[in-house]
């Protein structure tokens, strides 16, 4: 992975510093590791909380342990595209294009799971069944396009039983059943960021500084677009400004973007570990400073919320 910390020039003739390259395996391994025992530990949790019938807690502790592992899937899945070694001529360099609605999807769940965590079981049961009601709706779509199809019966029948065994999980009653839209959405990070929570600075940090222009180029706004345009058309162009982005703007580009996925993603990691107190601090502090010292969005990421959160306990 490379980086470089001044902005581009494209003037004609610019002499540019050289790259500066972060060997990645530095942190791949203990952070491979920390992912692996939070899942595991999580799933021992879960399941000594179902053996006492304690579903309130349950449901918690597998909600949580479905985050962490989307995170780590998205990580993983992430990681072996943007990978240099093994070498593969099948990795192209622009593939880094993708990596921003990766991102959003992984900032979508820090945001949610920051703002649950501030008031974990109250806030978890709405978000739960939010999902729920989207669901229903979901189901709902599809018994009226469907229903007289009988290649979808099966389907739909086993849709209507899983939503059914979540009804007494989620205290659903029996009027939501009738009609869903009792049940409020759960509301998206641009309204997060102004909900009075404890944690509303650094999501309005969050907001600000990461998830914006991550949105727009996941969205593919024209403002996204316009960003990511030169590496769609370096080779039309040809000539010095070919040779700048191919040589240098997609390396930075991969770097930063990269970097986001994994700094996100050990965010999640880093909040789930405190909270539920599941010991892997000293690990997860190393990854902070190694991300810090190489990544300044995850130096400021860190010193505007993790540094206090390492220092303190939460509880579960």
């Amino acid at each position: 992975m490379c980086e470089d910390r001044r902005s581009n020039q494209m003037a004609k003739g610019t002499a540019f510093k050289p790259l500066k390259m972060f060997d990645y395996r530095l942190v791949q391994e203990k952070f491979e590791g920390v992912l692996i025992n939070i899942d595991r530990d999580l799933q021992r949790r879960g399941r000594a909380r179902s053996d006492l019938r304690n579903l309130k807690a349950t449901r918690c502790v597998v909600l949580l342990d479905i985050i962490a592992r989307f995170a780590r899937n998205a990580y993983r899945a992430m990681g072996y595209l943007m990978a240099q070694t093994p070498e593969d001529e099948s990795r192209r360099p622009a593939y880094a294009l993708v990596l921003p609605p990766v991102n959003r999807q992984l900032l979508d769940l820090l945001f949610s799971l920051v703002y649950m965590l501030d008031d974990f079981e109250v806030r978890s049961l709405e978000y739960q069944r939010a999902g729920w009601r989207e669901a229903r709706e979901e189901l709902h779509k599809f018994k009226t396009e469907f229903s007289r199809d009988p290649e979808w019966r099966s389907f739909l029948q086993n849709f209507k039983k899983g939503l059914e065994t979540f009804v007494p999980l989620l205290n659903i009653t029996s009027e939501e059943e009738k009609d869903p839209s009792l049940i409020p959405y759960w509301k998206h990070p641009g309204e997060l960021k102004d909900e009075k929570t404890e944690s509303r600075s650094f999501l309005r940090w969050l907001d600000k500084w990461l998830y914006g222009d991550t949105s727009a180029q996941a969205h593919l706004s024209f403002g996204g677009l316009f960003m990511v345009s030169p590496f769609l058309v370096a080779e039309l162009v040809g000539g010095q400004s070919q040779q700048i982005v191919e040589d240098r703007m997609i390396h930075q580009y991969r770097f930063q973007h990269f970097s986001r996925t994994a700094f996100v993603t050990l965010a999640i990691a880093t909040e789930i570990d405190s909270y539920c107190k599941l010991g892997n601090r000293p690990a997860i502090s190393y990854l902070w400073a190694m991300f810090a010292e190489h990544a300044p969005e995850g130096k400021e990421m860190y010193s505007r919320r993790y540094e206090a959160l390492l220092s303190t306990d939460s509880a579960v």
